[in-house]
């Protein structure tokens, strides 16, 4: 339970040092293969912040908290953030568009 608690509050601080920045990471440079690289993914596409994060068998869902306090379920995988499937209310207001 620590270790989520710490962990979370890492991806958090990632999170809004990423909102802040004027530059975020190209896609194409970023894996979504692990979590933090999945989070990197999910803050430069919307707005927002992770809820809870999982991996299994090479993909990441996350669970993801808009401004407008809906969730939206993002499923990631592979190198360049490739967005498997996205869900949830609330979705194109979260979107922030390339």
């Amino acid at each position: 339970m620590l270790y989520r608690f710490i962990m979370l509050s890492a991806v958090l601080g990632l999170c809004g040092t990423l909102s802040s920045a004027q530059n975020p990471p190209a896609a194409d440079r970023i894996s979504a293969d692990t979590p933090d690289g999945a989070l990197v993914c999910a803050a430069t596409r919307f707005r927002g912040e992770p809820l809870s994060i999982e991996q299994d068998d090479g993909m990441v869902e996350l669970r993801w908290l808009t401004p407008s306090q809906n969730v939206l379920r993002i499923t990631l995988t592979g190198p360049g953030c490739r967005f498997i499937d996205v869900r949830g209310v609330g979705l194109s207001e979260a979107w922030i568009l390339p």
